[in-house]
């Protein structure tokens, strides 16, 4: 694993926080990839790449768990300390593995997210699509500060909900497709990547193979992709 300096943590809640670091100038990674990370005296544990394939940086997005094997020491790194980032780039959720044109979807949960922010630095992911649109789920408001601002900013049409409090989107993404509020539902002309909690990631795959939607992987393109190594 290579040794690489942190430049930058900020922390956005007591359980979320991001995190960047040196990029040596040989590492190279499509974006929507994962990447191991780990400090000393602490197990490795896979992270997406929030940074995109052309930034000059690397980053990380986190949760904080108090008692976590790596969350509980990670949490409290700071500029200039070291983090071990594995040199080995992998993942499902890249462009590779999706059938390209139309309309792409990329559907998130909580951390899920990071991921789709690293798509959305790539160029090439706006030019290989005709719209973008983005939906977010997390259960409070306060939980979309990290990367709210950078998403409005963008040609993309952005669609937060929220569970457990009040809000002008609230509920799980699954009410508002209920309910006919997004309609995504044609195979043909939609592609979509998921990206969250095993529940979340289960209950839409599902949703979107009955309505037609194939999975792609590394050997088959597909309509639709998951992340399967890891759930955020």
């Amino acid at each position: 694993m290579l040794d690489l300096e942190v430049t930058e943590v900020q922390h956005y809640t007591d359980k979320l926080f991001r995190i960047k670091t040196q990029r040596p100038a040989s590492f190279r990674y499509a974006a929507g990839e994962f990447v191991m990370i780990s400090m000393d005296n602490a197990p490795k544990r896979a992270y997406s790449l929030t940074s995109g394939p052309y930034d000059d940086y690397l980053e990380f997005y986190s949760i904080k768990v108090q008692d976590g094997p790596l969350t509980s020491k990670l949490q409290h790194i700071k500029e200039g300390d070291k983090l071990k980032v594995g040199d080995k780039p992998t993942g499902t959720l890249i462009l590779a593995n999706l059938e390209l044109g139309g309309d792409l979807w990329l559907m998130a949960s909580g951390t899920g997210i990071a991921p789709f922010i690293s798509l959305l630095r790539d160029p090439e992911t706006f030019e290989s699509f005709d719209s973008i649109h983005v939906t977010w789920t997390v259960r409070q408001a306060v939980e979309l500060e990290a990367y709210k601002d950078f998403l409005y900013s963008l040609p993309i049409e952005f669609f937060p909900t929220v569970t457990q409090e009040h809000y002008e989107n609230q509920g799980r993404i699954q009410k508002f497709l209920k309910h006919g509020v997004l309609t995504i539902d044609n195979p043909a002309n939609q592609r979509i990547m998921l990206c969250g909690s095993m529940a979340f990631n289960n209950d839409l795959k599902e949703h979107f193979i009955k309505l037609g939607f194939s999975e792609g992987n590394k050997k088959t393109q597909g309509t639709f992709v998951q992340e399967k190594a890891f759930v955020n």
